[in-house]
């Protein structure tokens, strides 16, 4: 049995303030953030000289995560935010394109999904959400014989709910359009595979479930995908090095870019904070991911019940468990953004979104935490 009172004691956040913003970013726990100290400690004690094995490290990851979503480790590559990784998605589309086209995208989305479709000037058609959800037919109504993908989030940041990708990838690959996906609010806490969900791009930023801090966003792309939209970037770890060699240096000739999602890796990274992830990869994967979505589950139950009870509208679609995510909006009207400030003063943090509030819930918060809230709620109400 998995003893969350100890689990939420390597959390020390969970101490000083009742913390239902994981959503944002979740707190580091003290184990990942002594693998941190400890890897950016052998570059102040040691230098460079680990370069080799901090890349061997993150080809193990590459492994790790690859194997949790169903993918070859050279579908894998790391980018510094998801923003950027959509970016390359954009880019590499219209660079390629051989006739006029549109992207179908969600009405809610987080500016990283859209942004950098829209700022190149790509034609964006929205779907309008009904009750918080996005069914698979409205999304599928909008698709026409230009469209060239459907862009969506697994989980909706501003509601929690929670798509279901294997769905909607077989509609959208039978019509032959691409399938992308910001994996950011549901990776790796609620299961992905993306040759069932017939994914092919993925961009999961890390600083949220990933418990890891500011460390980057793991970009999935598929061998199709890259054939035909390769990187419309590249840099000195893009390319094939010269023979003999780790590096190209050779001038006035055409470059060669890696076959893998290596192409993807445009130069130095940050290999500190990416084998950090792979602390806090190794920390969740020994509680277990199932249990872990068990415990939100659990949890959010008891959320649920208690805001049933008062005079609160729940904004997230919780009917339907498969749904339903780590994170449950609800709204008191005008007075939503007035309650936040409220629930921050007795040390009780969520967040506004949307114009309600989001209560993201995660593996340290326990039912103590959940009573508090709901006390709070109903005090602010009365």
């Amino acid at each position: 049995m998995t003893d969350w009172k100890k689990i939420r004691k390597d959390f020390p956040a969970a101490e000083n303030v009742v913390y239902f913003v994981s959503a944002g970013m979740s707190p580091i726990p003290t184990p990942v953030f002594e693998r941190m100290v400890s890897e950016y400690r052998k570059l102040n004690q040691h230098g460079d000289v680990g370069w080799q094995e901090d890349i061997a490290k993150k080809r193990e990851l590459y492994a790790g995560v690859g194997k949790l979503i169903n993918a070859k480790p050279g579908d894998m590559a790391f980018m510094q935010n998801t923003s950027l990784s959509m970016s390359m998605i954009a880019l590499s589309l219209k660079n390629n394109a051989c006739k006029k086209y549109n992207v179908v995208s969600m009405l809610d989305e987080f500016p990283a999904t859209t942004v950098p479709f829209e700022y190149i000037g790509t034609e964006m058609k929205y779907v309008s959400p009904v009750s918080s959800r996005y069914s698979i037919e409205s999304i599928l109504s909008l698709v026409d014989e230009d469209t060239m993908a459907v862009v969506t989030s697994y989980v909706q940041y501003a509601t929690g709910f929670r798509q279901d990708l294997a769905k909607l990838g077989a509609e959208l690959k039978k019509r032959n359009i691409l399938f992308i996906v910001n994996a950011t609010q549901g990776f790796p806490i609620f299961p992905i595979d993306v040759e069932r969900m017939h994914i092919d791009a993925m961009s999961a930023s890390l600083h949220k479930w990933g418990m890891a801090g500011l460390v980057g966003a793991i970009f999935y792309t598929s061998e199709k995908f890259r054939e035909r939209f390769p990187t419309p970037i590249a840099g000195w770890l893009s390319v094939h090095p010269d023979e003999g060699d780790f590096i190209y240096t050779e001038k006035n000739a055409h470059p060669e870019i890696y076959d893998s999602a290596a192409q993807f890796d445009i130069g130095s990274s940050n290999l500190q904070g990416i084998n950090s992830f792979g602390a806090a990869f190794e920390y969740m994967s020994s509680i277990d991911f199932g249990r872990m979505r068990e415990r939100i589950f659990s949890l959010s139950d008891i959320l649920i019940r208690g805001l049933s009870k008062l005079p609160v509208r729940i904004v997230s679609p919780v009917a339907d468990p498969d749904e339903r995510s780590a994170s449950t909006s609800f709204s008191v009207g005008e007075k939503s953004k007035e309650l936040v400030s409220y629930l921050s003063n007795r040390k009780i943090l969520v967040s506004y979104r949307g114009g309600n509030i989001r209560v993201a819930i995660n593996i340290f918060n326990d039912e103590g935490d959940i009573e508090k809230l709901l006390d709070a709620v109903g005090d602010f109400i009365r």
